[in-house]
């Protein structure tokens, strides 16, 4: 069952949508093959959890080019090949970021991708200031690097 499923609103929002020329299920098995994420996946290149809700997710994040942080959250939500969310685990008050990834199959072959991140409380504001463009950018990577590796990993390339 769903926690707080991704707040909808909040001091700022990164977000990124794709559509992916492959089958849901080949989608959602390469967002939940963590051991591959280094092959595929330039903002987030590491990623360690069990996957199951109320379970930690530990990621190593590549914010810039010589930046790279770790990130400790808890996984909220799982629908298997339709929805993983997760969100921090700082107090609320000081801050508060809720991650989801959705899937939804167009049709057999094809797959829309979205992802959003909102984040509220008081440090919001300074998150905003120092690294809204950075997440942007990371939000964007992570939907083309995923379009990219569904879209070539079937084919054998």
């Amino acid at each position: 069952m769903r926690q707080s499923l991704a707040l909808k609103s909040g001091w700022f929002t990164v977000q990124a949508r794709t559509t992916i020329q492959a089958p849901v299920e080949r989608v959602w098995s390469i967002l939940t093959d963590l051991e591959k994420y280094r092959e595929w996946n330039s903002f987030v290149p590491s990623m360690q959890s069990d996957f199951q809700v109320g379970s930690l997710l530990t990621m190593r994040v590549q914010m810039r080019e010589n930046f790279m942080t770790t990130s400790v959250e808890t996984i909220t939500a799982i629908e298997p090949e339709h929805l993983l969310a997760w969100k921090t685990r700082s107090p609320a008050w000081f801050l508060r970021g809720e991650r989801l990834q959705e899937l939804k199959p167009i049709d057999t072959g094809t797959t829309e991708y979205f992802t959003r991140e909102t984040f509220t409380g008081l440090f919001a504001p300074v998150l905003q200031l120092m690294y809204a463009r950075d997440l942007q950018h990371g939000f964007d990577a992570v939907a083309r690097d995923l379009k990219v590796r569904a879209e070539t990993v079937g084919r054998g390339e």
